[in-house]
């Protein structure tokens, strides 16, 4: 697989999602609601006979909402951590027909109170996903 072909692709799954932002790499400010597409932790290579599969066990994508004391905060971050839904990250990245990569799984999120981008408290969830293709 392409890390950054599939980390592109992963951006555009989630530009499907109404009003969610998707900077480039590397941008020094953002505006809230905004997904930031991560780097895995590892890349498992051939994990199957030659060059069969890779894998990305950890890849994760930040969403970040507004002020971590503000309710409207807790709220939109709410709807992108629920299961299904239009905002759901979970049921927007599963339903996507992947191009770069064979699966996309959700597999857990965590929520990060303490967040920070460029100097700015924000309040995040941080989604784990486990990226499944062909070895290239």
């Amino acid at each position: 697989m392409d890390l950054e072909a599939v980390s592109t692709e992963i951006g555009t799954a989630l530009a499907g999602i109404i009003g969610l932002r998707i900077p480039a790499w590397g941008v020094e400010s953002v505006e809230p609601p905004a997904a930031i597409v991560a780097l895995p932790d590892r890349i498992d290579f051939d994990e199957t006979y030659g060059r069969g599969k890779d894998h990305y066990p950890d890849l994760p994508v930040v969403i970040l909402v507004g002020a971590p004391e503000d309710r409207a905060s807790r709220k939109a971050l709410a709807a992108y951590a629920a299961g299904s839904g239009s905002k759901s990250v979970k049921a927007v990245l599963e339903a996507y027909a992947w191009t770069t990569c064979e699966s996309v799984r959700v597999a857990w999120a965590e929520f990060d109170q303490g967040a920070e981008y460029a100097g700015t408290p924000l309040l995040a969830a941080i989604f784990h996903l486990d990226i499944i293709g062909k070895g290239a």
